[in-house]
């Protein structure tokens, strides 16, 4: 049975901008960002086993997250949007725009992983055994330096405010079913090669995490795509430099002729 997840929406425009978050995320991430551009139809919501949402069967597979998006556009009467992901959820949305090629006017990739290097393997099981040993808050210290940019981090002198926020957004079984459906996840290439809509792929140049080489292989992978760079950007860059990260979408937005007045 899928589970029914956490959903929030903003803005009135006329079209749809559907967002898969990242690991350890949840609607919180994405509030600003929605608010500072109503404009636009904003759909928010909260994975499995994240935030708001329950923990649903396990393991998960990544179709299950597919699955779930699907039902998500279902809920919301969406039957076409602009799909947007987020480091796991870009890998998420990837694999949905792959399967369901007629449901997305064009895809917006942040921060995505393309291949599973063993540095990646490593900062996951790393990830992983800390959530094991001590818990929630361990992984979030563990994971704080690699996912939340110099330019957040610099704004909170205290950095176990941020610790605290993501525990309070997840619980340990939630991203114990993460870490296991995420070892079986099919090449990012496979699904890459078949998407048809327009791409945008963002970069942070400074990202611990994703590097050039994930920036440009998507780029080649997928047929009608474009990059976006960031060089003074982290993981983090749409909550790091908000402003310019909306100008770069809605340009984006505005060169597949969605608004005719910006």
């Amino acid at each position: 049975m899928k589970p029914t997840l956490h959903l929030e929406t903003y803005g009135e425009g006329p079209q749809t901008v559907v967002v898969c978050n990242g690991l350890s995320q949840s609607t919180a991430n994405w509030r600003g960002i929605a608010r500072q551009n109503p404009n636009l139809k904003w759909v928010l919501f909260d994975a499995r086993g994240h935030g708001r949402s329950p923990l649903g069967p396990r393991p998960y597979h990544i179709d299950d997250h597919v699955a779930d998006l699907m039902q998500i556009m279902e809920r919301t009467q969406t039957q076409t949007a602009y799909l947007l992901g987020f480091s796991h959820g870009g890998r998420v949305a990837i694999r949905a725009a792959a399967q369901f090629p007629d449901a997305f006017k064009a895809l917006i990739l942040i921060s995505t992983g393309a291949k599973n290097t063993p540095l990646r393997q490593a900062h996951v099981q790393s990830w992983s055994n800390c959530l094991a040993l001590g818990g929630v808050e361990a992984m979030a210290w563990s994971s704080l330096p690699n996912i939340v940019g110099v330019k957040i981090l610099e704004k909170f002198p205290d950095l176990s405010i941020l610790v605290k926020g993501s525990a309070a957004r997840n619980r340990k079984d939630g991203l114990e079913a993460m870490f296991e459906g995420m070892l079986n996840y099919p090449p990012t290439y496979d699904d890459a090669i078949q998407i048809q809509c327009p791409t945008l792929v963002f970069h942070g140049g400074q990202d611990p995490l994703v590097k050039d080489e994930d920036f440009a292989d998507l780029r080649s992978w997928i047929p009608e795509s474009q990059g976006c760079r960031f060089e003074d950007c982290g993981h983090t860059l749409p909550l790091e430099e908000p402003a310019r990260f909306s100008k770069a979408l809605l340009g984006f937005l505005n060169d597949q002729r969605v608004f005719s007045n910006l």
